[in-house]
């Protein structure tokens, strides 16, 4: 989809469905700042708007996204309309623990940090996150999940959802 596309997307879920987004659920991602990221991936260069994939370091906690599961040929788990449920399991290294309180989700390339807005709203524990009824416009979203354990050892996992629009 090109930039102008997600950028009208994102304007159009803004004003058609703002009344109906919290009518349930709460605002995992805002409309402003759907298009605020759409903006900044279209004026980056293309090196910025690609992540490597890095390979966890020996001892590092794993982060293993559940739901949603099922993953689009570009990378994209691909979603229906919001709300969004989602949900990560944390698995620490032998002999380590997660902590909880390391965990962080950043939005995008501009790594709008989420973190207090999914805290407030869903469960995090030593064994993962769920998350339900996000609401999230319609279009494609990356999150960067991190966390950490009581050695010090922390990871991080991108997770990119594609949310339609409502019908």
């Amino acid at each position: 989809m090109t930039t102008l596309l997600r950028l009208a997307a994102c304007l159009m879920a803004l004003l058609l469905g703002a009344g109906a987004a919290h009518a349930a659920g709460f605002d995992l991602i805002t409309a402003a700042e759907a298009v605020e990221e759409a903006q900044a991936e279209a004026s980056a260069p293309p090196e910025a708007r690609t992540r490597g994939i890095t390979l966890p370091k020996e001892g590092a906690p794993a982060i293993r996204v559940v739901m949603p599961a099922a993953t689009t040929a570009a990378g994209a788990t691909a979603t229906g309309a919001a709300p969004v449920r989602i949900e990560v399991a944390f698995k620490p290294a032998p002999g380590a623990r997660i902590v909880p309180s390391t965990f962080r989700v950043l939005y995008g390339l501009l790594k709008i940090d989420l973190t207090d807005r999914l805290r407030r709203n869903a469960s995090v524990t030593e064994s993962g996150v769920v998350v339900e009824n996000a609401q999230m416009p319609a279009g494609q979203h990356r999150l960067i999940l991190q966390v950490g354990d009581d050695k010090g050892n922390t990871t991080e996992q991108e997770l990119r959802i594609r949310v339609a629009s409502a019908s």
